[in-house]
């Protein structure tokens, strides 16, 4: 089967390109990329007027299944990220029971090509259960397919643990992604800790629980000499220690959310539980540092920490309701109205942010749009303006803090494996 994307603005990071033209596709894979490819015999796509760009990859993203999947499941998920355009997500272990050894990732690789529609990848546990006492079987499970390893879901204060970790995954040259937050002195807040905390009358999680988690976290890596990845940064701390980090040569990355981008705990005056996320919404000081970070290179990659929940769960008064909410669905439409739309990022940024360096980070042979590439595509529309509407999402978990709020920018088509799996917002299979 062929398919040809024709006429649209073709931007590839990885080799910097942006211009007008074709993608020719067969069998999965990118055959041609040029100027007037012939059409006949060939399903066309005009994309006239749209970005065309190596498919979206989220690295950070909680399914739920095994065994929480009254939230999410597979199905369910990738659908959602399908919907939103990314054609590639990683799951997080912090499932019931954890994903702690190779049977289970290998299950739920097994279950992504059976109920997904987008490439599957997974992370796994770094301590058995996640407990935080013992090393998982992070050798089989890497051997067996996992991208990275992470004990996501809380920071692990075991600091032995997460050394020994590190010289073992670095043998691998393998990620460990950290949850970075010292819960000893955030652990019982519930917002930032700040000027609207105090007016509220909330206990917050101040922003040097961060500071000090990403730092000893660094400081361990460059111990071991193995990769780390920082996730979900949300202080302006964490950032100039993670900038500081790479100066050195420490090998770290590290990503941050499009809410993280483009909110501010302001709008934690609502008391809507659909802003309780962890690590919390800060000030605007802090998302302005963060902004810097991905302009600089010190923030490599933007990523959703999707995590959605049942209904009920957050429709609770907001000290009780749980952190996190569904977030493949808008993050396109979110990063580029709050970043591309107001001169922050420019779309080569943005698409380098939200595909190339995640691929890049897992070691993925995706995130680029080149002759011989898996046809891994996402073809948007910059200047689509359109409302978000939970009910309408794919993803089961309902709650966002952008509901009705007005987008500029929005995933048209997802192309997985050279097959068109959502068009105009409808996922096809």
């Amino acid at each position: 089967m062929k398919l040809l994307i024709k006429g649209g603005r073709i931007i590839n990071p990885a080799d910097h390109t942006d211009v007008i033209g074709d993608i020719l596709v067969e069998n999965g894979k990118i055959i041609e990329i040029g100027q007037k490819i012939a059409t006949d015999g060939t399903e066309v796509i005009d994309a006239s007027g749209l970005v065309v760009a190596p498919g979206l990859i989220d690295m950070h993203v909680h399914l739920r299944e095994p065994g929480l999947e009254a939230k999410e499941d597979i199905a369910s998920g990738t659908r959602a990220a399908a919907a939103g355009g990314f054609t590639t997500v990683a799951c997080m272990p912090n499932t019931k029971p954890a994903v702690d050894n190779s049977i289970l990732v290998s299950g739920i690789i097994q279950r992504g090509q059976t109920e997904g529609v987008v490439n599957l990848k997974v992370i796994g546990a770094l301590s058995k259960r996640l407990e935080g006492k013992e090393l998982a079987e992070i050798g089989d499970m890497i051997q067996t397919g996992a991208v990275a390893i992470s004990d996501d879901g809380g920071h692990l204060d075991n600091t032995r643990l997460l050394k020994t970790g590190l010289e073992y995954t670095g043998m691998f040259e393998c990620p460990v992604i950290t949850h970075s937050e010292d819960e000893g002195l955030a652990g019982e807040g519930f917002m930032h800790e700040g000027a609207v905390s105090a007016m509220l009358g909330v206990k917050g999680r101040p922003s040097v629980a961060e500071d000090i988690a990403v730092a000893r976290d660094i400081m361990l890596a460059e111990y071991a000499n193995a990769p780390i990845h920082i996730a979900h940064v949300s202080s302006k701390g964490a950032v100039e220690i993670i900038r500081q980090a790479k100066k050195r040569g420490v090998k770290v990355t590290a990503e941050a959310t499009p809410h993280h981008l483009t909110l501010t705990d302001e709008e934690l005056k609502t008391f809507n539980t659909a802003f309780k996320v962890n690590p919390p919404l800060r000030s605007s000081d802090h998302v302005e540092a963060l902004i810097a970070g991905l302009k600089d290179g010190t923030i490599d990659a933007i990523a959703t920490d999707h995590a959605p929940h049942a209904f009920e769960e957050k429709d609770v008064e907001f000290r009780y309701a749980p952190s996190g909410f569904a977030g493949l669905e808008t993050a396109l439409g979110a990063v580029l109205t709050g970043l591309y739309h107001t001169g922050k990022l420019t779309l080569m940024e943005i698409i380098e942010k939200m595909s190339y360096m995640p691929a890049k980070i897992l070691g993925l042979e995706s995130g680029t749009l080149k002759i011989g590439a898996q046809a891994d595509i996402t073809v948007f529309d910059p200047e689509y303006i359109w409302e978000v509407n939970c009910i309408k999402f794919y993803t089961r978990g309902k709650h966002s803090p952008f509901e009705s709020r007005n987008f500029k920018g929005k995933a048209l088509i997802t192309i997985v494996n050279g097959s068109i799996i959502m068009q105009n917002g409808e996922v096809l299979k």
